[in-house]
């Protein structure tokens, strides 16, 4: 039925109810018992069956009130017979749809006087209650309860729909913020493999340019630190399309970038022209894969902030390990311009880059200009749930 519309269901019924009153006249005109009260009782009472989807308790008791005025007459009682079992069917799918109410007991209840009292049903005594409620149950009752059940289906089918349906929306909600997330995480990765190398090889490249006519030597030695750069940012690009890829920060058989390789991360710095001294305070204890790597990152990021736009200047990077965090910090005593990217902390996409990492383990960062001049980045990560030696 799920695939004939409405529109189909209410031809069908028109059909059904033209083929039953066909049948029925047939029939009486078989019979030879032709007559105006009947012929019209049973054409009124098979005309329900048309009807039935629309109004199905108006339809049933029309058809017992033609049932009742044709009285005795055969034709009626035939046409009857099969409309009371297609418009109870029905009676009992709206009661599945709209609820049960005492319009529909009523539907049932009446019924038993109206079979008690009917010419056809024999005389009281032993089989008359067994009669009774044996035509009752098979015209009334039966077709009743199967329409409960079938509208009952019905409607849950239509639950499941709507529910699958919503569950399919959500699914698809929840992968377009998964790929918003993943873009904004690979934005970032790039943002900190890239930006670091870059800024030291432009600055390196600067330099030999301006040594080269007159210090061949120097201008070589710059050009040779821009070609280590770039290595290196190469390599840190196929291990980050690695992860990507294979959701592995162990790719190409090389370390992950953490906190071991600060010192070559502030070599680099001071290849740029940025000294940078490193502190590691506190005992040191490992870390897990991911937050070891996000504190790379910071260091990283806030280095190359300090190479772009700190001026000539000094950098200190402190990594202090308390009992139940992790603190980061990164300062320089340069007198960069305070409007620049570094100093506005939540417009500056590296920053804000930080942070959102940082959250990801419950830390905080906070950034702006230290106590005695320069850029200060300093972030706490706290270290409950990482396993201790």
């Amino acid at each position: 039925m799920g695939r004939f519309g409405a529109r189909d269901l209410r031809i069908a019924d028109a059909a059904a109810a033209v083929c039953l009153c066909a049948i029925v006249l047939a029939t009486e005109f078989a019979q030879g018992k032709v007559s105006l009260t009947g012929t019209l009782s049973a054409v009124v009472v098979s005309s329900t069956v048309a009807f039935r989807r629309r109004a199905p308790a108006s339809m049933a008791v029309l058809a017992a009130a033609g049932v009742s005025v044709a009285g005795s007459s055969s034709p009626a009682q035939l046409a009857g017979s099969i409309a009371f079992v297609l418009d109870y069917y029905m009676v009992g799918r709206k009661s599945a749809e709209c609820g049960w109410t005492w319009i529909d007991a009523a539907l049932l209840a009446l019924p038993v006087l109206g079979i008690a009292l009917s010419p056809n049903t024999p005389e009281p005594g032993d089989p008359f209650a067994v009669d009774v409620v044996s035509v009752w149950a098979f015209f009334f009752v039966i077709p009743f309860a199967a329409g409960r059940i079938v509208g009952g289906r019905i409607a849950l089918t239509a639950t499941l729909k709507v529910n699958t349906e919503r569950l399919a929306e959500e699914q698809r909600e929840r992968a377009r913020r998964v790929a918003a997330a993943e873009r904004a995480r690979i934005a970032r990765e790039l943002h900190d493999v890239v930006a670091h190398s870059v800024s030291v090889m432009v600055i390196q490249a600067v330099a030999a340019r301006a040594v080269a006519g007159r210090d061949r030597g120097a201008a070589a030695e710059a050009l040779r630190s821009v070609e280590r750069c770039g290595r290196e940012a190469l390599t840190d690009l196929r291990q980050m399309i690695g992860v990507l890829h294979r959701d592995d920060i162990e790719v190409l058989g090389a370390a992950p970038p953490g906190l071991a390789q600060l010192e070559r991360l502030a070599e680099r710095a001071r290849t740029a022209g940025l000294p940078v001294d490193v502190r590691v305070e506190g005992e040191s204890r490992p870390l897990s894969a991911g937050l070891d790597l996000v504190s790379y990152r910071v260091v990283q990021e806030a280095l190359t902030n300090a190479i772009k736009h700190a001026g000539p200047a000094s950098a200190q990077v402190r990594v202090i390990f308390d009992r139940d965090c992790l603190e980061l910090e990164i300062a320089d005593t340069g007198h960069g311009s305070a409007s620049g990217p570094t100093a506005s902390a939540p417009a500056g996409h590296g920053l804000m880059g930080m942070q959102e990492r940082l959250a990801l383990y419950g830390g905080q960062l906070h950034a702006g200009s230290g106590r005695d001049g320069g850029f200060t980045v300093h972030a706490t990560i706290p270290l409950i749930d990482e396993k201790r030696p």
